[in-house]
């Protein structure tokens, strides 16, 4: 009878153990199961915000291109006058204004794109909800590696710029002048500033490699427009995922 009470009592024990036992393991994987959900929906938060800076960027893009390439197109009128004459209604058909043609003669503009969504997640630790290591790669190549070959760009646009403002005071203040002068008119501003480039090599020599520079920047952005859309596909399949 002792014995078999005994084996009753184990027996009981042992059944209760491994309810306990059966509880914590099942408390330990509702645990982290609802860990892994959470995490899965901070890693597809996380993707999305990424993704909607990435459409911000392309606008932002866009519009850097665009006016990057108009200051180009205005530099080869002034370059390049058209059957030996200089033509004034290519300048009228990009701008009436006299502030634009010195602006990119002698401002340089900024590349700055809104990141700071990108910025946030660095800055939260929440770079580790992603688990594409391709993502991470890529995200790395566009905001560091690409960006900084823009801002180099834009600074060596930035040093030869400012080299005009002390040439063209010393040598065409005329050009300075006519600017702040009201009753000079944009075709008489442009027939100035495109008869001081054609009688002066250095001034001309001086917007050949201000081109250069604008056309190297330009390149330079495609590619990181390229890089842009790399990890927008990444993006979109890891959330397929």
């Amino acid at each position: 009878m002792v014995d078999l009470d005994m084996n009753k009592f184990i027996a009981k024990g042992i059944i209760e153990f491994l309810a306990v036992l059966l509880g914590i393991s099942a408390s330990f994987w509702l645990n982290e199961l609802s860990i892994d959900n959470q995490n899965e929906r901070q890693r597809k938060k996380v993707l999305k915000s990424l993704q909607m800076e990435i459409n911000e960027i392309k606008l932002y893009c866009d519009e850097r291109k665009r006016t990057w390439r108009k200051d180009i197109d205005l530099l080869n009128v002034f370059l390049y006058n058209s059957n030996g004459s200089f033509d004034i209604n290519s300048i009228l058909s990009m701008t009436t204004s006299k502030i634009r043609i010195e602006t990119f003669m002698v401002l340089y503009r900024v590349f700055d794109p809104p990141m700071n969504r990108y910025y946030s997640i660095i800055n939260a630790g929440d770079l580790k909800y992603i688990i594409s290591n391709r993502v991470k790669e890529k995200l790395s190549r566009l905001h560091n590696t690409s960006f900084s070959y823009v801002e180099t760009a834009v600074e060596h646009e930035k040093q030869l710029k400012q080299s005009f403002i002390p040439f063209l005071t010393v040598n065409h203040p005329k050009i300075i002048t006519s600017r702040e002068n009201n009753k000079t008119t944009i075709n008489n501003y442009s027939q100035i500033l495109n008869d001081a480039v054609q009688n002066d090599q250095r001034l001309k020599a001086k917007f050949i490699m201000l081109k250069r520079y604008l056309e190297s920047k330009l390149s330079i952005l495609e590619m990181y427009i390229v890089n842009l859309e790399d990890l927008d596909s990444e993006i979109n399949r890891a959330l397929k995922d």
